[in-house]
This record gives C-alpha cells, structure tokens and sequence, in this order.
C-alpha cells in the first residue's frame, strides 16, 4: 500500500502525553508490547525490510502505522513532519489487530531520490484498558530507518570542543560536529582519565550539524581525553585541565 504524503501529522507534544499516560499505567500493570529492530541502516537507494510487533497480553492490540520523517536537534531533541516527498515507502499493511501472545511482521520498500535518507515507522498501539482515572492508554513504538551511501562520514569531518564542566551535576559536555554532507555514527563514547574509563551510550551524527554530549564522571576522577569510536576510526580529543578544583565532585 503506498503511504500518501498528504497524511496528518501527529504533534510531538501528543506523542508525548501518549508515553507519559503508558509509563504511568505500568506501575500498576506490566506491558511487554515491542517493537524489533529499533533501528535499522541500508546501503542502498532502495531498501526492502521487515519489522515484528509483539503482543505478549492477554488482550487483542489495535495498531496503526504512521510514517514520520524527523529532524534531530543539537540536544537530540526529535521534531517531526510528514514524510519527506523525496521518500517513497510501501507498506505491507497500515493497520492492523495482534491478537493476544501473537507477534506480526510488517514488510515494507523504502526508496529515496537522495542519500542519506532517513525516517521512522510509529506503531501507534492501542486497545488497552483505560486507567484509573478513566483515560485512554496508547503506546507508541518506532521503528527508524536509514538510507545511507556507500561512503560514511571522514575522520577529517569530526570535530570535538569541551563546552565545560558543570561541577554541580558532576558532568562534562562537549560539542561534535559533522561538517561533512555524509552521514556518521558514534558506536561507543569514552571519557578517560587516571587509572578509569567511563563509557557512554552511541549516537547518530547527521550531515552538517551537532550534537552535545553530556558524559558523567566520578568523584576523585580527572578526565584526560573523550573518545568515540566510529565503525572505521577512533577519534580523541584532550579534555582542558580544570585546573586546582575538583571538577567531579559528588
């Protein structure tokens, strides 16, 4: 079925009400509803995948799907919009029932005139009992897509500079930057010092923006270098000298 561009866009804010509503119920019930992979990258101009949604419940599930194109701000905030018109995406079904202890697979074709390309498939799930206070309860799961080219971001591309400590939160922040029109991902971060390694999550970096990272560090520990590993090469930059005070205080 071909996804129609003109479909109307679900505000950020109401995806996030809809989470809040779903996070709140599960302290009293225990969901397992998900969504499998989360993410998932082609190399290629046309991609053919699939995704499963699971239903471990005892209750029959109510899905839509709804495709998204988004944008990833400096403090990885998403905003979404309709999907892109240089994206086509073929869906095997648009909605549908999981019945209970059942998983569906979604098949789909993904094509885009220009590369890098990317784009989320939300399975908007619906068909639980109400809450407490009367309320409807939906979950909504992503699943994104990238459409990449052969060639991935340059070492060359990657710049790093320290924003700083924020000596009250125990925290260190840097700005990276892919100046590059390639896309790129950080599999892994370290912030290393004397005699520890503090390790960090992996994020997107998307052609010609940033990202601030925010790392951790420890009390009695001084930072000496940041380190994120991309699939091809490793990049390292010197962390200031907070100089006499103690930069990672408790």
């Amino acid at each position: 079925m071909f996804i129609p561009q003109s479909k109307s866009n679900v505000h950020a804010a109401n995806r996030m009400v809809a989470i809040t509503l779903f996070a709140l119920s599960c302290l009293t019930a225990s969901f397992g509803q998900t969504i499998r992979p989360v993410i998932t990258e082609y190399t290629a101009n046309v991609a053919k995948g699939s995704f499963e949604l699971v239903n471990p419940g005892v209750i029959p599930l109510n899905v839509i799907l709804e495709p998204k194109s988004f944008t990833v701000s400096e403090t990885g905030d998403i905003t979404y919009r309709p999907l892109d018109k240089g994206i086509q995406l073929k869906l095997s079904a648009m909605s549908f029932k999981i019945p209970p202890e059942q998983t569906y697979t979604v098949f789909y074709e993904a094509r885009a005139e220009t590369l890098p390309a990317w784009f989320v498939i939300y399975g908007n799930i619906g068909g639980y009992h109400k809450s407490n206070t009367g309320l409807n309860i939906r979950l909504d799961l992503p699943h994104t897509v990238y459409l990449l080219p052969k060639h991935s971001a340059d070492k060359t591309d990657i710049h790093i500079r320290s924003l700083g400590y924020a000596a009250d939160k125990g925290q260190l922040s840097f700005l990276i930057t892919n100046s590059g029109p390639w896309f790129g991902r950080v599999l892994s971060s370290e912030l290393t010092g004397k005699g520890i390694t503090i390790q960090g999550s992996g994020f997107p970096l998307f052609p010609h923006s940033s990202r601030i990272v925010t790392e951790p560090c420890k009390a009695n520990h001084v930072p000496t270098a940041l380190r994120l590993q991309f699939k091809n090469f490793k990049i390292e930059e010197p962390v200031p000298d907070p100089g006499a005070y103690q930069p990672c205080a408790p």
